[in-house]
């Protein structure tokens, strides 16, 4: 009888089973990828969102409470750097419409949407008052 001597070395099944578990990692490795790529398109476009923001509100507030020419309204305003992008600034008499205190409730809404489904928006108000001397 004869006895077949073992050589060193990894048997077919060992080898399916280390190339199973490899793939599992691969996948998963790329997985993260896909997500951290996305994360990071959408912090960008909410920073692009804020300078939007800041900007306009800064503008608002450069031009003092005269640049309302009526006691309410709205208007669009351009977001060149966000994709498929809408912009509206929104004023309004503050705390009501039926209130003539010289206040502004100031609302400047930001939405855009990328990757097919993905969306984002941006809000933010701020009140602007008349000046008054006194």
């Amino acid at each position: 009888m004869t006895h077949l001597k073992r050589r060193g070395g990894f048997t077919l099944v060992e080898c399916l089973v280390a190339t199973v578990i490899l793939g599992i990692g691969v996948v998963g490795v790329a997985g993260m990828f896909a997500s951290a790529t996305l994360s990071e398109r959408k912090a960008a476009h909410m920073a692009q969102a804020r300078e939007i923001a800041e900007k306009t509100l800064e503008e608002v507030r450069a031009g003092g409470y005269g640049v309302f020419s009526q006691p309410s309204g709205v208007v669009s305003i351009p977001t060149p750097d966000l994709p498929h992008s809408t912009g509206e600034l929104a004023w309004q008499p503050y705390p009501d419409s039926s209130s003539d205190q010289g206040l502004k409730l100031v609302s400047l809404n930001l939405s855009w949407s990328w990757a097919g489904s993905t969306s984002g928006e941006y809000r933010v108000a701020t009140l602007a008052a008349e000046q008054t001397t006194w």
